[in-house]
């Protein structure tokens, strides 16, 4: 692959002249620090971006300030209502080409077809024929000025809004032109607000004229991040967040009370080439991890859909080790099932009679919540061995020990009125040897106590499986520590990514740690559940 990094001028480095940028558009603009990057990253990529928030909460100001990094640029804004009309937008009938020579044509400089920065506020309010001559803008750029067809310089429309547009009001192909989609909200932290009060009313001083971009620059810049490649195991994490929000889309499609979750491929083409701009300002010549983290703020339809996106954002960094989890826990629930298939024994359905009964009406359950619960006996011979069955734990004050139950079930000598504390609902599964508590495993407690446990592993043959279960977990392991610190890194060194991005990973990262850990108190189940 041909790089062009090293076209660059030495100093500054392409990723050292975004910082600057982005450090001069935020300056006195406090908290918007990646609202100004990602403007700055739509306007290198050719895309659009859309800012979602109250008034006085900055819109306007990021966008004039991009138009501030371009030489000798110009700009256009515009405060939509419903009744602006065409003239406001694309400037006003020429009267005299009109009269003279019976040609409509409008006078367009100073107006959206002439600007290199267009900024609309409240861009919902705009009446049809508006929107259907800006959707011609943002997909052609060009504009057709009475017989002429006119070429728009436009590099980036920044719209902004408090709200979202309406539904079935045919605003759904502008509002998808829209790749990225950012919400702008107050400032937060106390010492920010404070440095804003503290602030000047001046201008800020206008950008360093070594560092503006030019046409020269600006072209070479997009033509290069055009190189930019993608590693395959990036391009399969694209591949699976897509198979998942497709899901999500049909379910979507068949329920009108759910979110909205399609994607169009348009969007993802543009979400990649988004993705490649975001490399090459990064000085790289490769996608990487932190490259696709953007997704995030590309993929939402409605602020409902946005915990579901970033968590699959997230998760399709490293879903190659939650599949490797979930391979090893579906083959965790086939050894303790009926037909499981199971190499420790040629019958792997354990007896009840095997069971050794607590207070004459309960199986204990082993190593549950750090020591023994029970279950009882009439619940017990209820689970089924594959459809899971809606139950509840508690702690029993009386026997001083957690409780399971099945919801419906009626037991002797039990009074909920004792429990301690609130019943939590859980998933039930009867499995051989045991019980399946939320998709993990217990032993249940067998006669003879702990040396006939000993006596029947003492007896039993090594599980080959179960022991390549354990290796692959442990290799599963191995991967997710050094992938956690390749993410945090590469997300902590890109430029367009946030603090509350990166919030967002780690907090998908500790699920996915608490998910490893159950598949390890699995595997020790499943065990001694086989022994």
């Amino acid at each position: 692959m041909h790089n062009r990094l090293s076209s660059e001028p030495l100093f500054p480095s392409v990723d050292e002249h975004v910082r600057r940028l982005v450090e001069w558009m935020s300056r006195n603009i406090y908290e918007k620090e990646q609202l100004a990057a990602m403007a700055l990253l739509c306007a290198v990529a050719g895309e659009n971006i859309f800012l979602l928030g109250p008034p006085g909460t900055a819109k306007s100001l990021v966008a004039r300030r991009l138009k501030g990094v371009f030489d000798n640029a110009r700009s256009f804004e515009y405060l939509m209502s419903r009744f602006s009309t065409p003239d406001e937008l694309f400037g006003p009938i020429s009267i005299s080409r009109l009269k003279d020579d019976d040609r409509y044509e409008r006078l367009t400089d100073g107006y959206l077809p002439s600007a290199d920065v267009v900024f609309l506020d409240e861009i919902w309010k705009a009446g049809p024929s508006i929107q259907n001559t800006l959707l011609t803008a943002i997909n052609e750029h060009i504009y057709h000025n009475g017989s002429e067809t006119v070429r728009i310089p436009m590099k980036v429309l920044v719209a902004a809004s408090n709200e979202l547009p309406a539904k079935n009001e045919g605003l759904e192909a502008l509002w998808d032109r829209f790749l990225v989609r950012m919400v702008s909200g107050c400032i937060e932290d106390d010492d920010s607000f404070e440095l804003m009060l503290r602030s000047s009313d001046a201008p800020v001083s206008p950008l360093d004229s070594h560092l503006l971009l030019t046409d020269e620059l600006y072209a070479r810049w997009q033509e290069s991040s055009r190189d930019i490649d993608i590693p395959a195991t990036l391009m399969a994490a694209m591949k699976w967040l897509r198979r998942r929000i497709l899901l999500k889309s049909v379910k979507s499609s068949d329920d009108a009370k759910l979110p909205d979750f399609y994607i169009s491929d348009r969007r993802w083409k543009k979400a990649f080439r988004l993705m490649q701009t975001s490399a090459f300002l990064n000085g790289r010549t490769d996608i990487d991890l932190s490259d696709l983290v953007l997704l995030m703020h590309c993929l939402w339809n409605a602020p409902e859909c946005c915990g579901l996106i970033n968590s699959l954002t997230a998760n399709a960094l490293w879903h190659e080790v939650t599949d490797g989890d979930y391979a090893v826990n579906d083959r965790l629930r086939k050894l303790v099932s009926p037909d499981g298939e199971s190499e420790t024994t040629d019958d792997p359905i354990v007896p009840e009679s095997d069971f050794s009964e607590l207070y004459n009406s309960y199986f204990g359950i082993e190593n549950f919540r750090n020591g023994t619960g029970v279950i009882a006996k009439w619940d017990y011979r209820k689970l089924s061995f594959v459809d899971e069955t809606d139950g509840i734990e508690f702690i029993d004050t009386t026997m001083r020990m957690p409780v399971v139950q099945i919801t419906s079930a009626s037991p002797v000598g039990i009074n909920l009125s004792s429990a301690m504390g609130k019943p939590r609902k859980v998933r039930l599964l009867k499995c051989s040897g045991g019980i399946v508590v939320d998709g993990t495993p217990y032993s249940l407690v067998r006669k003879g106590g702990k040396d006939a446990a000993r006596k029947r592993r003492n007896s039993r043959k090594p599980s080959p499986e179960l022991s390549a279960l354990r290796q692959q977990h442990a290799d599963n392991l191995s991967r997710w520590t050094d992938m956690q610190q390749r993410i945090l890194a590469a997300a902590g060194d890109n430029i367009f990514i946030s603090e509350a991005d990166i919030a967002v990973l780690r907090s998908e990262m500790k699920t996915v740690t608490e998910q490893l850990a159950r598949t390890e108190i699995r595997i020790n189940n499943v065990s001694g559940i086989l022994s």
